[in-house]
């Protein structure tokens, strides 16, 4: 597990199914999956093997004591199934997902926009620990940032990665590193693999 003394940085714990749920709805990024993490799953899953609904989000395998299991092509679809799903979900419904960090955000803000509460939503980290950095300058988006200092997909400007993450924005900040003293860049190095 990952560890920050900030306070803003999530803290993620193993999926466990919420027997108090009616219906519980499992989301898997696929490059996440190890050989027989299923298994793993599909074990601790048992007590809620037929209220379960697993999405397998650009994963190829099979699953099996995953309760109806659904293919998706990738996150963009993922987002699509909760908007044609959207009256299908209510307060007893449970939703558990896997994934990296940006796929965790992307799918906890998809499913917020549809209904689902925070106690309603458990996320497991799993993967790659590259970031998703949201510029603090012109607003936009960098994917993949596996360095502490990054060219700003937006503005270019290079900004340092930080700690602090926005559970709304599904993202952590970038600041221009060099604001003080234009030209000025510390050495890069490679810190989330």
């Amino acid at each position: 597990m990952m560890h920050s003394d900030i306070k803003s940085r999530p803290e993620y714990r193993a999926l466990e199914p919420d027997l108090a749920g009616n219906r519980h709805l499992l989301v898997i990024e696929g490059e996440t999956l190890q050989h027989g993490r299923l298994d793993a799953l599909a074990g601790t899953f048992a007590p809620v093997a037929g209220q379960l609904q697993t999405w397998l989000v650009g994963a190829p395998t099979a699953a099996s004591g995953l309760g109806k299991v659904w293919q998706l092509a990738g996150p963009d679809a993922v987002l699509d199934a909760f908007a044609c799903a959207s009256r299908g979900f209510g307060m007893g419904d449970r939703l558990y997902v896997q994934g990296t960090e940006p796929f965790l955000w992307s799918v906890a803000g998809a499913a917020a926009l549809i209904g689902f509460g925070p106690g309603q939503v458990q996320l497991h980290h799993a993967g790659s620990l590259r970031r998703r950095v949201w510029c603090t300058h012109c607003h936009a988006f960098t994917d993949g940032v596996v360095t502490n200092i990054v060219p700003c997909g937006g503005c270019g400007r290079h900004l340092l990665v930080r700690d602090h993450f926005s559970r709304r924005l599904g993202a952590f900040m970038g600041v221009m590193v060099d604001a003080e003293a234009p030209g000025e860049i510390p050495a890069i190095e490679e810190v989330f693999a």
